[in-house]
Protein backbone atom coordinates (compact mmCIF):
# COMPACT_ATOMS: atom_id res chain seq x y z
CA UNK A 1 0.00 0.00 0.00
CA UNK A 2 2.88 2.34 0.82
CA UNK A 3 4.48 1.83 -2.62
CA UNK A 4 1.10 2.42 -4.29
CA UNK A 5 0.80 5.81 -2.57
CA UNK A 6 4.35 6.68 -3.58
CA UNK A 7 3.61 5.85 -7.23
CA UNK A 8 0.39 7.90 -7.09
CA UNK A 9 2.28 10.89 -5.66
CA UNK A 10 4.96 10.67 -8.39
CA UNK A 11 2.27 10.41 -11.05
CA UNK A 12 0.51 13.48 -9.70
CA UNK A 13 3.74 15.48 -9.64
CA UNK A 14 4.73 14.58 -13.21
CA UNK A 15 1.19 15.11 -14.51
CA UNK A 16 0.93 18.50 -12.80
CA UNK A 17 4.20 19.72 -14.32
CA UNK A 18 3.07 18.65 -17.80
CA UNK A 19 -0.36 20.23 -17.36
CA UNK A 20 1.22 23.56 -16.39
CA UNK A 21 3.20 23.45 -19.64
CA UNK A 22 0.07 22.57 -21.62
CA UNK A 23 -1.88 25.40 -19.96
CA UNK A 24 0.81 27.96 -20.76
CA UNK A 25 1.05 26.73 -24.36
CA UNK A 26 -2.74 26.89 -24.75
CA UNK A 27 -2.83 30.48 -23.54
CA UNK A 28 -0.05 31.33 -26.00
CA UNK A 29 -1.93 29.57 -28.83
CA UNK A 30 -5.11 31.50 -28.01
CA UNK A 31 -3.18 34.79 -28.01
CA UNK A 32 -1.66 34.05 -31.42
CA UNK A 33 -5.06 33.19 -32.86
CA UNK A 34 -6.75 36.31 -31.46
CA UNK A 35 -3.99 38.49 -32.89
CA UNK A 36 -4.50 36.81 -36.32
CA UNK A 37 -0.85 35.89 -36.59
CA UNK A 38 -1.68 32.72 -38.59
CA UNK A 39 -3.16 34.72 -41.47
CA UNK A 40 -0.24 37.11 -41.47
CA UNK A 41 2.27 34.25 -41.64
CA UNK A 42 0.41 32.63 -44.54
CA UNK A 43 0.41 35.88 -46.52
CA UNK A 44 4.10 36.42 -45.77
CA UNK A 45 5.05 32.92 -46.93
CA UNK A 46 3.19 33.27 -50.23
CA UNK A 47 4.71 36.69 -50.82
CA UNK A 48 8.20 35.20 -50.46
CA UNK A 49 7.85 32.14 -52.70
CA UNK A 50 5.45 29.76 -54.41
CA UNK A 51 8.11 27.04 -54.71
CA UNK A 52 7.27 23.84 -52.78
CA UNK A 53 10.94 23.41 -51.85
CA UNK A 54 11.23 26.87 -50.32
CA UNK A 55 7.82 26.66 -48.64
CA UNK A 56 8.76 23.32 -47.07
CA UNK A 57 12.00 24.86 -45.82
CA UNK A 58 10.08 27.75 -44.23
CA UNK A 59 7.56 25.25 -42.85
CA UNK A 60 10.34 23.25 -41.21
CA UNK A 61 11.82 26.36 -39.63
CA UNK A 62 8.44 27.59 -38.37
CA UNK A 63 7.41 24.20 -36.99
CA UNK A 64 10.76 23.50 -35.32
CA UNK A 65 10.58 26.82 -33.52
CA UNK A 66 6.89 26.36 -32.70
CA UNK A 67 7.60 22.86 -31.41
CA UNK A 68 10.11 24.30 -28.96
CA UNK A 69 7.49 26.55 -27.36
CA UNK A 70 4.04 25.14 -28.03
CA UNK A 71 2.37 21.96 -26.93
CA UNK A 72 1.91 19.66 -29.93
CA UNK A 73 -1.88 19.77 -30.06
CA UNK A 74 -1.88 23.57 -29.88
CA UNK A 75 0.76 23.76 -32.62
CA UNK A 76 -1.24 21.47 -34.90
CA UNK A 77 -4.43 23.47 -34.31
CA UNK A 78 -2.66 26.76 -35.03
CA UNK A 79 -0.38 25.89 -37.92
CA UNK A 80 -2.39 23.38 -39.96
CA UNK A 81 -4.94 25.97 -41.13
CA UNK A 82 -2.12 28.38 -41.92
CA UNK A 83 0.34 26.13 -43.67
CA UNK A 84 -1.79 23.46 -45.33
CA UNK A 85 -3.64 25.70 -47.83
CA UNK A 86 -0.39 27.47 -48.65
CA UNK A 87 1.44 24.19 -49.31
CA UNK A 88 -1.50 22.62 -51.18
CA UNK A 89 -1.47 25.62 -53.52
CA UNK A 90 2.22 24.94 -54.15
CA UNK A 91 1.53 21.25 -54.94
CA UNK A 92 2.61 19.54 -51.71
CA UNK A 93 0.71 16.35 -50.87
CA UNK A 94 -1.35 16.72 -47.64
CA UNK A 95 -0.14 13.33 -46.30
CA UNK A 96 3.45 14.41 -46.86
CA UNK A 97 2.76 17.70 -45.09
CA UNK A 98 1.17 15.86 -42.16
CA UNK A 99 4.19 13.63 -41.65
CA UNK A 100 6.60 16.55 -41.95
CA UNK A 101 4.54 18.47 -39.40
CA UNK A 102 4.41 15.60 -36.91
CA UNK A 103 8.14 14.91 -37.27
CA UNK A 104 8.99 18.59 -36.72
CA UNK A 105 6.81 18.78 -33.63
CA UNK A 106 8.24 15.51 -32.30
CA UNK A 107 11.73 17.03 -32.51
CA UNK A 108 10.36 20.11 -30.73
CA UNK A 109 9.14 17.89 -27.87
CA UNK A 110 12.78 16.99 -27.20
CA UNK A 111 14.23 20.49 -27.22
CA UNK A 112 14.22 23.25 -24.61
CA UNK A 113 12.58 25.39 -23.34
CA UNK A 114 9.33 23.37 -23.25
CA UNK A 115 10.53 19.87 -24.23
CA UNK A 116 7.43 18.14 -22.92
CA UNK A 117 8.85 14.63 -23.40
CA UNK A 118 11.89 15.53 -21.32
CA UNK A 119 9.74 16.91 -18.50
CA UNK A 120 7.70 13.70 -18.47
CA UNK A 121 10.82 11.52 -18.55
CA UNK A 122 12.61 13.38 -15.76
CA UNK A 123 10.68 11.93 -12.80
CA UNK A 124 10.62 8.47 -14.38
CA UNK A 125 14.37 8.43 -14.93
CA UNK A 126 15.06 10.18 -11.64
CA UNK A 127 17.31 12.68 -13.42
CA UNK A 128 17.12 16.46 -13.54
CA UNK A 129 15.71 18.02 -16.68
CA UNK A 130 18.97 19.77 -17.60
CA UNK A 131 20.88 16.45 -17.65
CA UNK A 132 18.23 14.89 -19.86
CA UNK A 133 18.36 17.82 -22.30
CA UNK A 134 22.15 17.39 -22.52
CA UNK A 135 21.75 13.65 -23.10
CA UNK A 136 19.28 14.22 -25.95
CA UNK A 137 21.45 16.69 -27.89
CA UNK A 138 23.48 14.04 -29.81
CA UNK A 139 20.25 12.47 -31.06
CA UNK A 140 18.99 15.74 -32.52
CA UNK A 141 21.51 15.63 -35.37
CA UNK A 142 20.27 12.34 -36.89
CA UNK A 143 16.68 13.47 -36.28
CA UNK A 144 17.31 16.68 -38.23
CA UNK A 145 18.98 14.72 -41.05
CA UNK A 146 15.96 12.38 -41.15
CA UNK A 147 13.67 15.44 -41.23
CA UNK A 148 15.52 16.86 -44.23
CA UNK A 149 15.29 13.52 -46.06
CA UNK A 150 11.60 13.13 -45.18
CA UNK A 151 10.88 16.70 -46.29
CA UNK A 152 12.64 16.60 -49.65
CA UNK A 153 12.02 12.97 -50.64
CA UNK A 154 8.22 12.80 -50.45
CA UNK A 155 8.19 9.24 -51.82
CA UNK A 156 9.32 8.07 -48.37
CA UNK A 157 6.12 9.31 -46.77
CA UNK A 158 3.88 8.53 -49.73
CA UNK A 159 4.90 5.01 -50.77
CA UNK A 160 2.45 3.25 -48.44
CA UNK A 161 -0.57 5.49 -49.19
CA UNK A 162 0.23 5.16 -52.91
CA UNK A 163 0.48 1.38 -52.56
CA UNK A 164 -2.83 1.10 -50.73
CA UNK A 165 -4.90 3.72 -52.56
CA UNK A 166 -3.49 3.45 -56.09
Amino acid sequence: MNSFLKVCKETLESTASVLFIVAAASIFAWTLTVEQLPQQVSEALLSISHSPTMLLLFTNIILLIAGMFLETTAAIMIFTPILLPTLLAAGVNPVHFGLVMVFNLMIGMLTPPVGMSIYMLSPIAGLPVNKLFKAVVPYLIPLLVALIILTYVPQISLWLPNLIYK
